[in-house]
């Protein structure tokens, strides 16, 4: 088994059953042998640090329609933040709350990154749509990609996973709407 399918088997696994597991139940749950995952990667914190980077491979795919110039900006928005969704309803609230408690540094990292990953790509979205005439011209769009970015996380991981207000379809459908007429003519 080459290391992608070693990291696509233990990246299903700890999706839903958190990063508490230990090597053995890593190995246990991937049907392999504890030696096996030693073999190929020297230690648990090495084995999570490249999960959470082919995760936030994943959520580079998923969002990266919002500055794919082949895609209509409304849709590129519209399919960016259902991207975003996609992402965080696959990972259950335990990996989620796992990642925070056991590995902060890798998740600021990767939150660090996310955030601007997708709030520069939602500016690109902006500027575009403004150049094709989509978009309203006097909107600032480096502030409007960072209102919006910031709101999503930031309400989302605090009212939404945490707070239940709505459901993650709720809230994203919410925000896409929002958003987006307030940024067309």
């Amino acid at each position: 088994m080459k290391e992608e399918k070693y990291l696509d088997a233990v990246i299903e696994l700890i999706k839903t059953d958190g990063l508490g597991l230990s090597m053995d139940a890593i190995a246990d749950g991937i049907g392999v042998t504890r030696k096996t995952l030693y073999n190929r990667f020297s230690s648990k914190d090495e084995l999570m640090e490249k999960c959470m980077e082919r995760l936030f491979q994943e959520f580079r795919g998923l969002t990266a329609c919002l500055d794919d110039s082949s895609v209509p900006v409304e849709q590129g928005f519209r399919d960016g933040i259902l991207g975003m969704w996609q992402f965080f309803r696959d990972a259950s609230h335990v990996f989620t709350r796992d990642l925070m408690e056991n590995y902060p540094g890798i998740a600021n990292d990767r939150h660090n990154s996310g955030t601007e990953l997708f709030e520069e790509r939602l500016r690109g979205n902006i500027l575009r749509g403004q150049e094709q005439g989509v978009y309203r011209t006097e909107i600032d769009a480096g502030l409007m990609a960072r209102f919006v970015a910031y709101s999503i996380f930031s309400f989302f991981h605090k009212e939404v996973m945490k707070g239940g207000v709505c459901t993650y379809e709720e809230y994203f459908s919410q925000v896409i709407d929002f958003n987006l007429k307030a940024l067309l003519l």
